[in-house]
C-alpha cells in the first residue's frame, strides 16, 4: 500500500485556484487534455462526473466522489495505472494572499515493491498540476 502527500504554497489567491481546480471538467495544465466520458450530478457539485486524461499513450479514467466548494475535492482513479485501488482528496487554503495545496493519495499497486516508482511519477505529475496553478494571473 502506497500513501503520499504533495504540499505547497503558492502565490496565487483562493479563490483564483479554486475556479480551475474546482472544476473538475478542466485540466489547468494544456499538454494534459481531458474528455469528459460521465456527467456529474449538477445538483451535487458534478460528483459522479467520470473524465480521461491523456498523457502520452496512457489515458487515466478518474471519477470525483466528493466537493467540498473552495476547499477541497475527492476523486478517484478507475483505471490507467498500474494500481488496485487509488483514492486522492486535493484540499485548498488560504495563506495569506496565496494558497496552500494538499494533496494526499492512498493507493495499492499492482505490482507489490513498485510502490516507491508509482509515487515518484505520480508527485513529479502533481507539481506540474500545481506549477499550472502558479501561472494564474
Amino acid at each position: 500500500m502506497g500513501a503520499f502527500k504533495v504540499e505547497r504554497t503558492i502565490h496565487v489567491p483562493l479563490e483564483k485556484v479554486w475556479a480551475i481546480a474546482g472544476d473538475f471538467t478542466k485540466s489547468p495544465d494544456p499538454s494534459l487534455p481531458i474528455a469528459i466520458v460521465k456527467k456529474g450530478d449538477e445538483l451535487n457539485f458534478g460528483i459522479g462526473c467520470e473524465r480521461h486524461i491523456k498523457s502520452g499513450r496512457a489515458v487515466i479514467h478518474e471519477r470525483l466522489e466528493a466537493v467540498d466548494p473552495c476547499h477541497s475535492y475527492t476523486y478517484a482513479m478507475l483505471s490507467g495505472a498500474p494500481v488496485k485501488r487509488y483514492l486522492a482528496k486535493v484540499e485548498f487554503f488560504a495563506e495569506g494572499e496565496g494558497t496552500h495545496i494538499k494533496w494526499s493519495v492512498d493507493f495499492i499497486p499492482k505490482i507489490p515493491g513498485t510502490g516507491g516508482i508509482i509515487k515518484s511519477v505520480i508527485k513529479k505529475s502533481y507539481n506540474k498540476f500545481i506549477d499550472e496553478f502558479e501561472k494564474i494571473k
